[in-house]
């Protein structure tokens, strides 16, 4: 999730650049630009999800006949920045995965019914004013006079022009204007787009390059109205004065609206808009702007997303559920986590710790994948022995690593569980185990890990995740290493504060004294 984030926010900056230079082309042309940023903001929603989940048919050219083979478009993107190698989705502890992305994807779900709730509360507070706005009449038009709202149009349905009372002892000339910059708001169906740029918002509100196009969406929007009224004749100094004249007397907060009464350094970009004279080299400016565009847009487009090459299979192997049992049992890392497999009718179930049971699904007879993790890859590889009994299940954490969990009995996965329970409960740290962190602390952050003291297979672990923990190394010295105390699963927690960092780990031992498994995760 974090990666795909990320990825979502490189190529929005990507599209930004490209519509700030097609603004440049078009304004040496003065040319409208509003249209520009609207379809900005729906590419760079539209354009991650669609690479990154959408597959096409791609026809076969030295043999037509033959059936079109289904590709995955993140599979043919040619630029390979993909975000997966700017940060594995993981704070240090592999079971942490799931639970960083079930995280990222409820406080979204938060943040985008808080921002929707806000435009409702919004709407509804301007409609509970709207009830103490008189109707009159200003240069010939209908408009909604407000103490001290305006000038400006609301609504979505049926859109109104609302102007302050001062506006009724203005000038004439200076009415007219203001009533014609509405009124072009109103034709062009400013409040609709706007409106929807808005909602569109809602979807990612974390996209923070996103809230910078709407911004700019919202200044196109009052250039390209300045350049209707003018193009009607109206007087450029007058119209700069009125401007002016209207900046001096802000308007009331009604939301997010077509309104007059912007920004100061809005409304001197819109008066320098007004009287630049047309570029000398309008047109070369205008290919080389234009194509800049271009090229950037088809970069966004070429971005690698971070499930490029983690199809999912597009049919499942359906195994029937005698095949399906072979599978079931405990499975478990180390001798203090138990992975448990069952069988719900056709159904195959893994449960994690620490998390809820998740289906699983073959997509060859030792490979399965989970669609509830669409995009991360297959998820467990099992191994059989000589004689095709299951002995054992790799566990997949996207590209970045695998754990092997050798398959237990019931009662080896139980006596497990009462010494994790025992464990707990005692609240004590094991012997040695303070120790035991500090040397492979210092070896990792010194890149001389001692693997000796580690069990073979979290040697392995080690050695295949060094990049993952090179951030240690640039935290520099060791300040102290705290206790803090024994999880569900038996593992002592200690917390390492660095000279610029802090982290906690939890670390296992056997009854050798060797590192079992450790697990670290980082702030």
């Amino acid at each position: 999730m974090l990666s795909w984030m990320l990825y979502v926010i490189v190529v929005t900056l990507l599209l930004s650049v490209a519509a700030r230079a097609a603004e440049y082309a078009a304004r040496m042309r003065r040319g409208r630009t509003r249209w520009i940023w609207a379809l900005t903001i729906v590419a760079s929603l539209a354009i991650p999800t669609i690479i990154s989940s959408v597959s096409v048919q791609v026809p076969s050219l030295v043999t037509p006949t033959v059936s079109r083979k289904i590709t995955a478009l993140r599979e043919m993107t040619a630029v390979q920045i993909a975000p997966l190698v700017w940060v594995r989705e993981r704070t240090g502890n592999p079971a942490t995965t799931p639970r960083l992305h079930q995280m990222l994807q409820r406080s979204w779900m938060v943040v985008s019914g808080a921002l929707l709730a806000a435009l409702v509360l919004n709407g509804s507070y301007v409609f509970w004013r709207k009830r103490r706005w008189r109707i009159g009449s200003v240069a010939g038009a209908s408009v909604l006079i407000a103490p001290d709202v305006g000038p400006a149009v609301f609504g979505l349905v049926r859109p109104r022009i609302v102007v302050p009372l001062w506006l009724t002892n203005s000038s004439p000339s200076h009415q007219a204007m203001v009533i014609a910059h509405e009124q072009a708001h109103l034709a062009a169906g400013d409040p609709k787009l706007l409106t929807v740029a808005l909602f569109l918002l809602v979807l990612m509100p974390w996209n923070l390059p996103l809230w910078w196009q709407l911004h700019r969406l919202r200044n196109a929007i009052e250039v390209d109205c300045d350049a209707r009224v003018l193009e009607e004749g109206v007087d450029t100094r007058q119209y700069g004065e009125m401007l002016l004249e209207v900046s001096q007397r802000p308007s009331a907060y009604i939301g997010t609206v077509a309104a007059m009464s912007e920004s100061k350094s809005l409304l001197e970009e819109r008066i320098a808009i007004m009287v630049r004279d047309p570029a000398k080299w309008g047109s070369v400016g205008t290919v080389i702007f234009g194509t800049l565009a271009l090229a950037l847009v088809a970069v966004a487009a070429q971005v690698t997303p971070p499930n490029a090459g983690l199809s999912v299979p597009d049919r499942p192997i359906l195994l029937t559920p005698a095949a399906l049992d072979e599978y079931t049992g405990f499975y478990a890392r180390g001798a203090h986590v138990v992975y448990s497999i069952t069988r719900d009718g056709a159904r195959l179930l893994l449960q994690t710790p620490d998390d809820d049971p998740i289906e699983i699904m073959a997509d060859s007879e030792m490979n399965f994948f989970a669609p509830k993790w669409a995009g991360l890859g297959p998820v467990a590889t099992f191994v059989r022995d000589r004689q095709g009994q299951i002995t054992a299940m790799i566990q997949h954490y996207g590209t970045a690593f695998s754990v092997p969990l050798p398959r237990i009995d019931a009662s080896t996965a139980q006596q497990i569980t009462d010494n994790n329970k025992a464990r707990f409960q005692s609240q004590s740290p094991a012997p040695g185990s303070e120790a035991a962190l500090r040397r492979l602390f210092d070896g990792i952050r010194t890149g001389r890990p001692n693997y000796d003291e580690m069990a073979p297979w979290y040697a392995e672990l080690v050695r295949e995740t060094t990049d993952f923990n090179k951030t240690y190394a640039r935290w520099g010295a060791v300040k102290s290493v705290e206790f803090r105390h024994v999880d569900f699963y038996g593992g002592d927690i200690y917390e390492v504060r660095q000279e610029r960092g802090l982290s906690t780990w939890n670390i296992f031992l056997d009854s050798n004294g060797l590192i079992e498994d450790a697990d670290n995760s980082h702030y």
